[in-house]
């Protein structure tokens, strides 16, 4: 699976989720930090990825419509330690098949997901 991951999310993520056999783009590593949120949903849009985001304002399915990528996945804000989230992406990417999510918000925290459509 093609994955964007923006530069709010852990780093770290993206070796783990390679390791794992996704093609990863990620926003710091490709375009560096400070840009803008429509600029990272342009990229996901052409690109065909599906977004991992902790950036609350991707969560606005009439400005950002996830339809319009693969997804968007937002994880909320709150004491995540980098190894917690990349196991609780890691556990929602392998417990659900993407058929479930394709063109959805999906908000992740430990011990609760949110699977919504867009706009």
């Amino acid at each position: 699976m093609k994955i964007l991951l923006d530069e709010s999310v852990c780093l770290r993520l993206a070796d783990a989720l390679r390791e794992d056999g996704h093609e990863v783009l990620t926003i710091v590593e490709s375009a560096g930090k400070g840009l803008p949120d429509n600029d990272v949903w342009t990229v996901a849009c052409e690109g065909a990825f599906l977004l991992i985001t902790r950036d609350y304002h991707f969560t606005n399915a009439v400005r950002f419509d996830p339809a319009r990528c693969l997804g968007t996945v937002f994880l909320r804000h709150g004491n995540l330690k980098a190894s917690d989230e990349i196991t609780l992406v890691r556990s929602f990417l392998l417990a659900h098949p993407l058929a479930e999510y394709q063109g959805r918000l999906v908000t992740l925290s430990p011990g609760r997901i949110r699977i919504r459509e867009g706009s």
